[in-house]
């Protein structure tokens, strides 16, 4: 499965690109000159870490372990970053993998929120570690609109559990914008949109891609 993602990871960085530099203006943004600290939870095989133009440290947690691989050859990657070794853990319990309160200065997640099995309790989590004034950055998918063939088929998808046990816990109906707006940010800047697919993308991409098409990105400043 770790491979497989990667896989994925790679063909949705090509797509996303564009989009995942405007995501990460701000962090590349922010306290100029300085080494932050950034956490990525849900880091898998560092696909992001291409996006974190400047000096940083930065810690990952994430629950697969079988990423290691994948996440060692990207880190060796970006010398600018300081990036330390996965943490075993979950975003519902950060303390856990011992990410301390008001510890770090942005907390990143993409195509994560699909999974956690509590989204409120996490980003709890999340405003828990951030600094005052540190920002959340995430990147996910969502169900599709109301009234929309593409809802009828989310739905259809997680009857009997069917697509998160195909895609390792990942759920098509979660309402992730609605939740962001309930979570008791400072300031929140979010946005919906379609994932672009190319002509030439590969039918399997071209089919998850599909399914997660209704896409979600933004800003929570704690």
């Amino acid at each position: 499965f770790a491979g497989c993602c990667s896989n994925f990871a790679s063909k949705y960085n090509d797509v996303s690109n564009s989009l995942k530099i405007e995501l990460f203006k701000d962090l590349n943004d922010m306290k100029k000159g300085e080494k932050i600290s950034i956490l990525e939870i849900g880091a898998g095989p560092g696909a992001n870490f291409k996006y974190f133009d400047r000096e940083a440290l930065v810690q990952t947690v994430e629950p697969n372990l079988h990423f290691a691989k994948y996440f060692d050859e990207n880190r060796s990657k970006f010398p600018k970053l300081d990036i330390k070794d996965i943490k075993e853990g979950f975003g519902e319990d950060l303390s856990a993998a011992g990410i301390a309160d008001a510890s770090v200065d942005a907390v990143v997640m993409t195509l994560v929120l699909c999974s956690v099995r509590d989204q409120l309790k996490c980003l709890e989590e999340i405003k828990r570690v951030l600094k005052p004034g540190g920002k959340f950055f995430y990147m996910e998918h969502i169900i599709g609109d109301e009234g929309s063939t593409i809802r009828t088929v989310h739905k259809l998808l997680m009857i009997g559990g069917f697509w998160p046990f195909m895609a390792d816990g990942c759920c098509t109906d979660r309402a992730t914008d609605k939740v962001m707006e309930t979570a008791g940010f400072g300031n929140l800047e979010q946005k919906k949109y379609d994932l672009p697919i190319s002509e030439d993308a590969g039918i399997p991409f071209k089919l998850c891609g599909g399914i997660v098409k209704p896409h979600l990105m933004g800003v929570a400043t704690k």
